[in-house]
């Protein structure tokens, strides 16, 4: 194995482990104590306080008070039993199910106490440069910890799992894992670690530092219920380093100088905090970039904040940046220039070329030289507007050229025309104080009352995602010089910007409750379709959602900022954390609706992969046995079951039928090691498979051929061995 595919597997395997790291969202926190036992020369860390700690701070903030109110856990159960009744009756296998419910109930555990996972530099005379780690301060929960792992533990073949010494130390370990993994009890602590044979990773488990690294300093922190730090300097070294050591410097090369022209070279470190406030959750994230500041960093400039006096008081949401978007563009096609000169870039070139003449209009020079960088965005929600009913979004940007600007947008209207072959329509419309509107019209999206219509006014342009809403904004910019009658001239405004710093880079204003009920409202629009999607696949929802209104009322708005320091970028949250959770549970309930009709083609999909892992172990026992047996195979696949130690659940393949009476795998008698490669040796039985088939070769790779390639595979080795080729009856046959 090469050491780019062993630092992909140890990737993985860390990806794993911080993905099942609980992210539930002063004094030192319990994830902050667990950097005291973390290896020397980290690269990254992921750390929570578990939840144990987190509880009552949870169980004070909005979303801990929409999580435990009867009526969502009512709706949860409903939905959760609907589900484990839908598993149980789909995983057909008892072992398969139990295994389920042991891992669930380990990761619930692990859940509720501090974990930490990370990666680090280790000197190493083979393989990566890194080794990952997690650790899981157990606390008074170790015995049922080390219960459920032992559990766990116990779901793996006999043998797969063997005792390792690491250091002083015995860890349990995968038998011939590549790269090494172990995992094992050192004191309260639970650590698996990857890659790590020499045992850096835990050096000071059993003799933690008197102080925490100061990794997180850089950005207040209370509770940590969820913490960050990455040393991008390191990391990138790393990077550097694997990619070299195979062999590969010119894409390094061309990395390096990519990096330079994009003016990241000079970033360093990132850190991000999250935790509870009261009702609140408060994020705080630094990223280390000290001056002189290039390339992508240099088109960012300072946030007007006055821009927001051309926001409705209304509002539900509004934002105000200032970017240089011609700059971005030199930037990155001079990175892609410098980076790549004799390949990408005469390609990327020639792309744009080509549609500047199509379209008869210059990118660079019309559209984003026309642009001065300010900008202001706002939403207003349904109700808001009798013209607009279903709300919508305003934008405002401030214009340099507005006369180049609106000839670039009159070219880009013509070439979007053609293209689209008349789906797409832009017509002009004179409003009552003089000012010419354009809209762009799309049929289906026109029924939903969104036409999108832009219009230039005192050197901005302003678009609206319906022609009352840019009408509105028309008004709204006319009127600015009043503060008092804009967004700005709001209380919530003054409640929400009371402490900015100064180099404002950006501003994000959110009314939290206002966005919770509108989505809420929207979402119990779409939930009946959900529900019938879901009874399609026997799956019975709660017909409404849960009435969460009188939680609603007690939301804040909340506000996102970033600025500019002496060190580099700083970003604030403070707010419900309800726009962030909405808009997940949107992409939830609409994940769910295109996941429905796909839940049996995902079985069957998993069954074959599962298929194929049995498959991979007959072919290694049958190496085992040939070993043995002067490099002839078995004759039967059920000798190897006590000849080469192949577990009997091997030889059943999770896509047989129920009540199904012939064999799972199909096995082809009298070969050698020593035969065609390409020989098939073992395949599922056709007669109930109805897509790809798992076929085992004679060199021990395992492929899903389509019924066609597997018939000529098939007969191409009956051919080699000199005998006829059986009958082969497929299901459906």
């Amino acid at each position: 194995m090469s050491g780019l595919q062993r630092v992909k597997l140890a990737c993985l395997a860390f990806l794993l482990a911080v993905v099942l790291s609980p992210a539930a969202s002063g004094a030192e926190s319990q994830a902050e104590k667990l950097l005291r036992v973390i290896p020397d020369d980290v690269v990254g860390i992921v750390a929570t306080s578990g939840i144990d700690a987190l509880k009552s701070d949870f169980d004070a903030s909005i979303l801990g008070r929409i999580w435990n109110d009867q009526n969502t856990q009512s709706f949860y159960q409903s939905i959760k039993s609907q589900l484990v009744a839908k598993i149980d009756k789909e995983i057909q296998d008892d072992d398969a199910r139990n295994s389920v419910g042991v891992i669930f109930d380990l990761v619930q555990l692990a859940a509720k106490r501090p974990i930490l996972a990370g990666v680090a530099r280790r000197e190493a005379t083979q393989g990566p440069p890194v080794c990952a780690f997690a650790f899981l301060d157990a606390g008074p929960r170790k015995a049922e910890i080390a219960s459920a792992l032992a559990r766990a533990e116990a779901l793996a073949e006999k043998g797969e799992i063997i005792e390792t010494t690491i250091g002083s130390l015995k860890m349990h370990a995968p038998r011939d894992a590549d790269p090494p993994v172990y995992w094992g009890w050192v004191g309260s602590y639970l650590v698996i670690a990857i890659n790590d044979a020499e045992g850096s990773a835990i050096r000071y488990l059993a003799s933690p530092r008197s102080a925490a690294p100061g990794y997180l300093a850089n950005v207040p922190g209370g509770d940590d219920a969820l913490a960050v730090y990455v040393d991008l300097q390191k990391a990138g070294d790393m990077v550097a380093a694997i990619v070299r050591e195979e062999g590969d410097d010119e894409t390094m090369d061309v990395l390096s100088v990519a990096i330079k022209e994009l003016g990241l070279g000079s970033v360093k470190t990132l850190t991000a905090r999250i935790g509870f406030s009261g009702p609140e959750i408060v994020g705080d994230a630094f990223l280390e970039a000290p001056a002189p500041r290039t390339g992508l960093f240099a088109a960012l400039r300072p946030a007007d904040i006055s821009l927001l006096d051309m926001v409705d008081p209304g509002a539900m949401t509004a934002a105000t940046v200032n970017c240089n978007l011609a700059s971005l563009y030199d930037t990155v096609l001079g990175a892609i220039k410098a980076a790549s000169p004799d390949e990408m870039y005469p390609e990327v070139h020639k792309a744009i070329a080509e549609l500047e003449a199509e379209a008869k209009l210059s990118i660079r020079e019309g559209l984003l030289d026309s642009l001065a960088g300010p900008a202001v965005f706002y939403s207003l929600a349904a109700g808001t507007m009798p013209e607009a009913p279903t709300g919508g979004m305003v934008g405002i940007a401030k214009l340099k050229d507005p006369a180049l600007f609106e000839k670039t947008m009159q070219a880009v209207g013509d070439f979007a025309a053609v293209k689209s072959a008349g789906t797409l329509q832009f017509s002009s419309q004179t409003l009552e104080d003089g000012r010419t509107v354009h809209v762009c019209v799309i049929a289906p999206l026109a029924m939903l009352q969104v036409m999108p219509t832009w219009a230039v006014a005192d050197d901005y342009l302003v678009i609206g995602s319906s022609t009352p809403l840019c009408s509105a904004g028309l008004k709204q910019l006319a009127s600015r010089s009043t503060a008092a009658k804009s967004f700005r001239g709001t209380e919530k405004f003054r409640q929400v910007a009371a402490n900015l710093p100064g180099n404002l880079l950006s501003f994000a204003y959110v009314d939290s409750q206002v966005q919770f009920n509108q989505f809420m409202m929207q979402a119990q629009q779409f939930w009946p379709m959900l529900t019938m999607l879901a009874a399609q696949q026997e799956i019975k929802l709660p017909a409404v959602l849960p009435s969460l209104g009188h939680i609603a009322k007690d939301m804040q708005p909340s506000c996102r900022y970033s600025w500019l320091g002496p060190k580099g970028f700083y970003m604030h949250y403070q707010g419900a954390g309800i726009e962030p959770s909405a808009a997940g549970v949107g992409g939830a309930f609409l994940g769910l609706g295109i996941l429905m009709p796909a839940v049996t083609r995902t079985r069957q999909i998993a069954q074959r992969v599962t298929s194929g892992t049995n498959l991979s172990g007959i072919g290694r026992a049958c190496l085992i046995y040939a070993n043995d047996y002067e490099d002839k195979l078995p004759p039967d696949l059920e000798t190897l079951v006590e000849k080469a130690e192949l577990s009997p659940k091997s030889l059943e393949s999770p896509r047989k039928p129920r009540g199904f009476d012939g064999p799972s795998y199909i096995y082809i008698a009298g070969q050698t090691v020593g035969m065609a490669p390409g020989n098939i040796v073992a395949y599922e039985n056709p007669e109930f498979c109805s897509d790809k088939i798992n076929v085992l070769y004679l060199d021990s790779h395992v492929a899903a051929e389509t019924r066609q390639d597997f018939l000529e595979y098939l007969e191409a080795t009956y051919k080699r061995l000199g005998r006829p080729m059986p009958q082969v009856k497929f299901k459906g046959d």
